[in-house]
C-alpha cells in the first residue's frame, strides 16, 4: 500500500512540474502581458476622448489641459491582433486615430501626448502621427 501511495505522489509531482514547465513556456512563447497606455492632454482646451476595441469600451473621457488618463488591458497572444482605436474631440475639433496596434505598438507601457496636429508617442523617442480624420 506505501508503494502505491508514494508512486502515485511522485506521479503527481512530476505532472506539477511538467504543468508549471508548459504554463511558463506559453507565457513566454505567446508574449502574455498587460499594455497600459497613458494619453496626456497638450491642448490648451479640455479634450474629450473616447476609446475602444472590439469588446472593450474605455468610456467617455475628458481631459483639462496637462491632465492624463490610463487605460490597460492584455494583448491577444493569439491569432487576432489587438487594435484599440479612439476618438479625440476638442472645440472645433474631432479626429480619430488607433492609439494602440499590436503590430506597431512593441510597448507595455505606451506613452502618447495629444496635439492640434496629431497624437505623439514617447517610446523613448517621440514619433509623431498624423490625425486619421
Amino acid at each position: 500500500m506505501a508503494i502505491l501511495v508514494n508512486k502515485i505522489m511522485l506521479s503527481s509531482f512530476i505532472l506539477a512540474i511538467i504543468f508549471v514547465t508548459f504554463m511558463v513556456g506559453v507565457e513566454s512563447i505567446f508574449e502574455v502581458y498587460e499594455a497600459k497606455v497613458l494619453m496626456t492632454n497638450k491642448l490648451s482646451t479640455p479634450l474629450t476622448l473616447h476609446c475602444k476595441d472590439k469588446t472593450h469600451d474605455d468610456h467617455i473621457n475628458t481631459l483639462q489641459p496637462g491632465e492624463s488618463h490610463r487605460f490597460k488591458f492584455v494583448p491577444n497572444p493569439f491569432g487576432t491582433a489587438s487594435l484599440w482605436f479612439c476618438s479625440f474631440n476638442w472645440t472645433g475639433a474631432f479626429h480619430r486615430f488607433d492609439i494602440f496596434v499590436q503590430k506597431r505598438d512593441e510597448c507595455h507601457d505606451c506613452n502618447w501626448e495629444i496635439y492640434t496636429t496629431g497624437p505623439c508617442k514617447l517610446d523613448p523617442l517621440v514619433k509623431c502621427y498624423p490625425w486619421y480624420s
